[in-house]
């Protein structure tokens, strides 16, 4: 089986100094496929510019023209599966008129869905690079619709009216292999320490707000803890909020690349996903790091996000409503209680198997095998 990724192809190889899940998803989704399932994925790669001005734009654009061609050749001679990251892929107008150059020779399109329109609204400023008929158009014309949960895809079947012979494959986020290789054994209490860990940006709804009235709250308890969040301040961040961040005397805000991530979380204790389920948005998502702290098998408090209850059914993750009082109660739980903490952890390291990239690679392509008699 061969897929064309319509990618640049320089983040399957190495995804550097990258810190964005979604280049994240792409690069482990598509290298398992090549690995585990010995799938041929081809793609072309280029370096684009950083600097801004005319010059680079017309330097960038002239790039993404000419591997544009490079890919409608590989495409018509080759005639593979064609995978499209949305909205990533598509923001582009060479992209746009390659997804319509694939409907044309009637190529398979596979469109893995990581945000819809509704992001922009929930987590940021509003905006979004794509107009709600382009958001339908790729969608209804594509072969396989690769989506982050039952949620997500019953929302969008409803709100766009989605052809019934469009294949939906559900296709959680996950965690690399190298989680596992770092942290092989379960989580053991450090006397004297508790450091608490949130991964992400920084916006409205991502419940960053209650996390740190929480924790100023358990600071005055345990002045020993700490509240480490690795994430950048992005549209619709609050001031007041930064504000109480960067002059806090027990919070530290970090960015580093997607090579140090791994490491910079030996001592974290506890790790918090604080989304806010009352945005309807927040209950179709499926967070990378959600499945990254699952990867590390140390202990979790998550909100009650319904796209992500159904993960903690059988124990590992703490819920908590979607308000300080609750989040500190709970996390003041944990602290009291070392053995529980150890306990969630053992039940975290038991469920991680089945979440790992290689798994979803899995899924994914036996979901693109023809159906038993189909003759190619």
């Amino acid at each position: 089986m061969k897929i064309f990724a319509v990618v640049n192809g320089d983040v399957l190889e190495d995804l550097g100094m990258n810190t964005t899940p979604t280049l994240t998803r792409i690069h482990f989704l598509l290298s398992e496929l090549k690995k585990s399932c010995k799938v041929e994925v081809l793609s072309i790669g280029f370096r684009l510019s950083s600097k801004r001005g005319l010059r680079s734009t017309i330097y960038n654009n002239l790039l993404k023209s000419i591997a544009a061609l490079q890919s409608a050749l590989l495409m018509g001679f080759y005639r593979p599966k064609v995978y499209f990251a949305y909205p990533h892929s598509l923001t582009t107008p060479q992209n746009r008129v390659l997804f319509r150059f694939c409907r044309m020779l009637d190529l398979d399109i596979i469109l893995d869905i990581h945000d819809t329109m509704e992001q922009g609204k929930a987590v940021g400023a509003g905006r979004f690079l794509l107009k709600e008929p382009q958001e339908e158009y790729f969608i209804n014309n594509s072969t396989y619709v690769l989506v982050l949960n039952e949620f997500m895809w019953s929302h969008l079947k409803e709100r766009y009216n989605i052809a019934q012979d469009i294949k939906a494959v559900i296709v959680p986020n996950a965690y690399e292999d190298s989680f596992c290789k770092l942290y092989p054994h379960a989580y053991m209490g450090v006397e004297g320490r508790f450091n608490i860990c949130y991964l992400g940006g920084l916006t409205k709804n991502r419940g960053i707000d209650i996390l740190v009235e929480a924790c100023q709250g358990l600071h005055q308890k345990f002045p020993y803890l700490r509240l480490y969040i690795f994430g950048s301040y992005q549209d619709g961040s609050d001031l007041q909020l930064r504000n109480a961040i960067e002059r806090s005397d027990f919070i530290q805000r970090r960015i580093v690349p997607r090579k140090e991530l791994l490491s910079s979380l030996n001592e974290v204790d506890l790790f918090v996903m604080p989304y806010n389920p009352m945005e309807p948005y927040m209950n179709f998502s499926s967070p990378t790091k959600l499945y990254e702290y699952i990867g590390t098998g140390k202990p979790i408090l998550c909100t009650k996000c319904e796209s992500i209850l159904e993960l903690g059914k059988d124990g590992g993750i703490v819920y908590v409503d979607n308000d300080p009082v609750d989040l500190e109660k709970k996390a003041e739980m944990l602290i009291l209680n070392p053995e529980i903490m150890e306990k969630l952890s053992r039940e975290l390291i038991r469920m991680r198997p089945q979440h790992t990239w290689g798994e979803r690679a899995k899924t994914v392509y036996l979901a693109l095998q023809p159906p038993s008699g189909t003759i190619l």
